[in-house]
């Protein structure tokens, strides 16, 4: 069968098992999320506190990188290629998620851009080694850290308890580049603790590459950056005081 990833047979050739396990769900506190123009989020817990989410409060550092890039390539043209990763990265996401809810089917991913439903096959295989699922999608927070956020998956992957990020890429990354990824991940890793009580000791980080060859798949112990975490979330209320 010649390969189109847009053809429903192609599709569900290509599953390679059962549907994914869902253990029961917590009852997590429910949160208020604002979302500000300029992209910043934040969130209220129960009890009135509000708390900056993880990726706000780690975009807060300065990156000269990024500044420089747009000005290589021209704020317009710079401006349109964001919007359109940022389109190609939603889409995957939204896949990922439907595929680990067992409810993704081909009339869903009939209509879509090839290129989303490629950035999608590309890493379906690696999500195959998740189960026991115990949250996707759930808006978490700590009193300890004052920080919250919204957590792509928590769940076994390899048979070993989780924190399981999924992240899409224009170009290859290595390690040096994505110490933000591990830093969220560490976060949400936290925040569960606090909420359920159950600790979790390892990141996995899922990422679709547009110009990639391969799937990456980065895997970390949480222990590592927990200090790296609370020197930037340190460094982020004393410039906010």
């Amino acid at each position: 069968m010649q390969y189109c990833p847009l053809n429903p047979e192609f599709f569900e050739i290509n599953r390679v098992m059962g549907p994914f396990t869902h253990l029961p769900k917590p009852d997590l506190p429910k949160m208020k999320a604002k979302t500000f123009p300029d992209g910043k989020r934040f969130y209220t817990t129960p009890e009135g506190k509000t708390y900056p989410s993880i990726t706000t409060m780690l975009g807060h550092k300065e990156k000269p990188w990024l500044e420089d890039w747009r000005n290589s390539l021209g704020r317009e043209k710079a401006d349109k290629e964001t919007k359109r990763a940022g389109e190609r990265g939603e889409a995957i996401h939204r896949l990922i998620e439907l595929y680990l809810a067992n409810t993704l089917t081909s009339d869903i991913t009939r209509p879509l851009k090839p290129e989303y439903v490629n950035g999608f096959n590309e890493v379906k295989l690696r999500l195959n080694k998740i189960d026991n699922i115990r949250i996707q999608e759930a808006a978490l927070y700590s009193d300890v850290i004052e920080v919250a956020g919204r957590v792509d998956c928590i769940g076994e992957y390899e048979g070993v308890l989780s924190i399981v990020d999924f992240k899409t890429s224009s170009n290859v990354k290595d390690r040096a580049m994505i110490e933000d990824y591990y830093l969220q991940c560490t976060a949400y890793a936290l925040m569960w603790q606090e909420l359920t009580g159950e600790e979790i000791k390892d990141i996995v980080i899922i990422m679709s590459v547009e110009k990639g060859m391969v799937p990456l798949v980065f895997k970390e112990k949480v222990h590592k950056y927990i200090s790296p975490l609370r020197k930037r979330i340190l460094q982020y209320y004393e410039d906010h005081k």
